[in-house]
């Protein structure tokens, strides 16, 4: 204990917690009211209640001005129609957004307040769904922090840096990783709560469910409801918490609880390469493309349980490898606890727990040895337990009622999202398609959304949104996509010549892409080919791409793929770096 006290870095991240208190953006709003017909209540934000399609509705509240700049990022739900500030009408002409629920409007009322006390009236009109509306301080990229912000970002990557030191990684180690997570940084600065969200609302409900009533929602209550609960139990309590520090940021709060998950996840990947590779060139580069693959660097800051799910099954990954080479029992301990969250955090842990099962027959058969019985015991007991807790509903019906739906929800998608379900839709690859159109639409044939290897691939590097949608974004996600082809290809290639050692990642890899086809072939939904159920296999995924590079005959080739790999990881930074300006 007394080593623990007298440890520096114990002390560094409570005096970061408290800078970000001081820095962060706080919104002084006051006295909030909803009017639906003759009636006003008193509300909170963020704001949602069911009434019917078309009806008109009307949100106020006070700002307390304090340095003459007002800038609000607003999220109808679902269109501004009028905006008054303290009588006078805001004009909205020419203004995009104000019907976009997911992004909403970045609004600069400067010119339009005065110094102390000003009231806001918004006449909203429901389209479909819930009407209501959330608030939050504009992120925009680089144009939306300050110096603090950065001497904070600075500050954060030195204690990360010294904390990684200290579990003796080497410094080229610790520079990628950094650089993962700057990179993650920097897609959270123009991220909002909901942007380019994969179902954010659903998540949200399940949280304040737990939050506000204190009990676990029935599976139907909401639209991830019927998700395994320990990611939304976690999420509630950094809710309440931060509703009592400042409810205006609550979401980003928990965008960045997401955020800290995913630089755990760049530390476990680039740790599952180092003890694959040793400390060598070779594993530098595989980690650093792995920590720079545009999609999972962009999904870092979404608020759902697919990044809890990406952590632990990092870390399961990890400890298999480990386990895989040294046959020690701790290691086997931490694969199961690895295992075990990640199937309490999302239904296809189910993979996860899979692959390492059949790793730790296979270590058991090549060694003649099951391991520490003590530790074996331990880790199917922590394995039932997760099973128990989290999938009892799952049990109950596969045992009961002879029937395993791992989707509650399915029977909620719209038709218009049903993809063509044959075999040539897992077998053809669209090429033409796959280099002329630059994003993958969920609602739009062209981009190759019935095509399974079309999809995955493309939903791999943007997920299922246009991230950069201009000319340049379209250069850079073009160029993007053909090496990222070539990546897969060297991958097989790689797949094919594995050796002995290569036993864990090829089979993490081999479940994780299976479970994704047969996601796909079970749901035949847009949705289902996204690449986001999978990220994990990103690390072994490159792995197996190098390996590919590494046993070409000819030198010259050999070069350009390698050339190849190194554009691919510099064209993803700069494409992330892009959208911050």
């Amino acid at each position: 204990m007394k080593r623990i006290l007298r440890e520096p870095l114990l002390y560094l991240l409570p005096l970061l917690a408290l800078i970000y208190i001081i820095i962060a953006p706080r919104m002084d709003i006051s006295d909030i009211k909803s009017t639906r017909g003759s009636s006003t209540e008193n509300i909170k934000l963020p704001y949602s209640a069911e009434m019917p399609q078309g009806e008109i509705f009307y949100i106020s509240f006070n700002l307390l001005n304090k340095n003459n700049s007002v800038k609000l990022n607003i999220i109808p739900d679902n269109c501004i129609q009028e905006i008054l500030i303290n009588g006078e009408k805001f004009p909205l002409d020419g203004i995009d957004g104000i019907c976009d629920y997911h992004k909403g409007v970045h609004f600069d009322f400067s010119k339009y307040v005065k110094k102390g006390m000003n009231h806001f009236e918004f006449r909203m009109q429901n389209h479909t769904g819930p009407g209501g509306m959330r608030i939050g301080m504009p992120y925009t990229g680089a144009r939306s922090l300050s110096f603090a912000h950065y001497v904070f970002a600075l500050l954060l990557l030195l204690a990360i840096a010294l904390i990684l030191r200290k579990f003796e990684f080497k410094f080229v180690a610790i520079s990628i990783i950094l650089l993962g997570i700057l990179a993650r940084l920097i897609v959270y600065t123009y991220t909002g709560p909901a942007q380019n969200s994969y179902d954010t609302y659903g998540h949200l409900d399940y949280i304040q469910i737990i939050a506000e009533e204190k009990r676990l929602p029935k599976g139907n209550e909401c639209w991830q409801c019927y998700q395994p609960p320990l990611y939304y139990i976690a999420f509630a309590v950094v809710k309440n918490a931060a509703d009592w520090y400042e409810p205006s940021l609550t979401n980003r709060i928990m965008q960045q609880c997401n955020l800290l998950l995913s630089f755990m996840c760049v530390a476990f990947g680039v740790a599952l390469i180092l003890n694959l590779l040793g400390n060598n060139t070779r594993a530098h580069l595989i980690a650093t493309v792995s920590v720079l693959w545009p999609g999972f660097a962009l999904v870092a800051p979404h608020i759902s349980n697919d990044i809890l799910f990406y952590t632990t099954s990092l870390f399961c990954m990890l400890f298999a490898q480990r386990y895989w080479r040294t046959h020690k029992s701790s290691d086997m301990l931490l694969a199961s606890i690895g295992a075990a969250i990640a199937l309490a955090a999302k239904s296809n842990g189910l993979v996860i727990l899979a692959a390492w099962a059949i790793i730790y027959i296979a270590c058991a058969m090549r060694s003649l040895k099951i391991g520490s019985l003590r530790a074996l015991l331990a880790s199917v007991l922590i394995v039932a337990l997760s099973i128990g807790l989290s999938h009892h509903k799952m049990v109950v019906n596969l045992f009961v009622n002879k029937n395993l739906n791992l989707v509650d929800n399915i029977g909620g998608m719209p038709d218009f999202l049903k993809v063509e379900n044959k075999a040539g839709n897992y077998l053809y690859f669209d090429l033409k398609d796959y280099l002329l159109t630059p994003y993958a639409d969920p609602y739009n044939d062209k981009g190759g959304r019935h095509y399974f290897w079309n999809y995955a691939l493309k939903t791999s590097l943007f997920g299922e949104y246009k991230q950069w949608d201009s000319p340049v974004g379209h250069i850079f996600a073009t160029a993007l996509s053909v090496l990222a082809l070539l990546i897969f290809i060297f991958a097989l290639w790689g797949v094919m010549h594995a050796r002995f050692k290569d036993f864990p990642p090829m089979i993490f890899a081999i479940f994780l892409f299976a479970a994704l086809i047969y996601f796909r072939i079970s749901y035949p939904y847009t949705s289902s080919g996204c690449f986001r159920y999978i990220y994990p296999a990103v690390f072994p995924l490159v792995y197996f791409s190098v390996c590919g590079v590494q046993i070409l005959e000819k030198p010259r080739m050999r070069r350009f793929s390698y050339a190849a790999i190194v554009a691919f990881f510099c064209l993803s930074f700069l494409f992330i770096l892009g959208m911050w300006f």
